[in-house]
């Protein structure tokens, strides 16, 4: 699954073709037209981005969920242990779940400061 991170913002892209549309001499109610179109595609596309963290992060807790029905061999462990790997698989679940919950905690952040960008924006771009 691709990290939502990873996406180039929708705001650094509009940003550099406003910059570029500033330059063009356009006719006052064109240029109106125009700078709408930015604000719902930006509006649409900060909507996009916002799901697509919020269905990361619902991965990320389920992949925990997943992880911690596996830990659960940690029951079954005992100070006499003959297979010494199974200290190391153990181990290896908790990172895996310290990893999950970083990322999802990562999309959270980024999901809230797209959120307060965005309701700067106009809420009539629900999709």
């Amino acid at each position: 699954m691709e990290d939502p991170a990873s996406r180039p913002r929708a705001s650094h892209l509009l940003t550099r073709v406003r910059a570029v549309l500033g330059t063009l001499d356009l006719d006052c109610r064109c240029r109106g037209k125009v700078d709408a179109a930015l604000e719902r595609f930006e509006a649409l596309e900060t909507r996009r981005q916002l799901r697509a963290l919020i269905l990361d992060a619902r991965h990320q807790a389920e992949r925990i969920a997943a992880l911690l029905e596996l830990v659960g061999e940690l029951d079954t462990v005992t100070t006499d242990e003959a297979d010494l790997g199974v200290f190391d698989e153990i181990a290896l679940l908790f990172a895996d779940i310290g990893s999950a919950a970083a990322r999802g905690a990562g999309d959270m952040a980024r999901a809230r400061s797209l959120a307060a960008a965005g309701s700067a924006t106009p809420r009539d771009a629900e999709v």
